[in-house]
């Protein structure tokens, strides 16, 4: 298997600086074994649920501006313990159109992350998050601000996801970091229209507000950008 979708950072950040509406979510591990019925969570923060596995099967699919991201080492056999059935899964659904998940966390990595928060600071921003991305005005300015709880936010989602997707309706970009839920929440916010484009940001602020939640922020690859404010 390999990747079909070639959308990747000069992709969107081009999309963002020339205000096209797109959609970008991230199928990882966690989200395909939650989806499989396996159990456990995500860091312990977020359960996986039988409700919140038929969400993100459901929420799976791809389509003109719709970029749904996996992690590449996914279709590698025996890399993660749930590459096989993921291999198979994409098989049975090849009308899926895959970019990869990481093309932030590589930009992290890279030490071009910058350039995100560049284009990111002179749109309307909306962010989806616990109070720690709070801490990211130095660096994406001033910004809406949708409060979730740091732990098991899918049990607040009647609460939340109309909030997000009020907000998708006016021109700008949403920013998520909500773990395996913001895969739903992008989804139902597209589906109803609006203006905003929506990205799936998961972690890959981390480093910036305090926190050490991948392996190479760990091992101190995450190369952060000046600030801007």
């Amino acid at each position: 298997m390999s990747l079909i979708d070639p959308w990747e950072y000069n992709d969107m950040l081009s999309d963002m600086a020339n205000g096209n509406r797109f959609a970008f979510v991230r199928y990882g591990d966690g989200e395909f074994a939650c989806m499989f019925g396996d159990p456990g969570g995500v860091r312990n923060e977020h359960r996986y649920t039988q409700d919140l596995a038929g969400e993100l099967a459901a929420c799976l699919k791809s389509e003109h501006g719709y970029h749904v991201g996996i992690m590449p080492g996914l279709f590698v056999p025996g890399k993660w313990p749930a590459s096989e059935r993921v291999i198979e899964y994409a098989a049975r659904h090849p009308e899926i159109e895959f970019c990869s998940s990481l093309i932030l966390h590589a930009a992290s990595m890279h030490g071009t992350l910058h350039r995100f928060f560049d284009e990111a600071r002179h749109h309307r921003l909306v962010v989806v998050g616990n109070k720690a991305i709070l801490k990211m005005q130095p660096w994406l300015g001033a910004f809406e601000f949708i409060e979730i709880p740091s732990q098991e936010c899918w049990n607040k989602r009647a609460e939340i996801q109309p909030v997000i997707i009020a907000a998708a309706q006016q021109p700008g970009i949403v920013l998520l970091s909500c773990s395996m839920p913001a895969n739903v929440w992008i989804r139902r916010a597209w589906e109803a229209g609006g203006k905003a484009s929506l990205i799936d940001i998961g972690s890959v602020f981390d480093p910036y507000v305090g926190a050490s939640s991948r392996n190479y922020m760990r091992e101190g690859r995450a190369i952060l950008a000046e600030r801007l404010y």
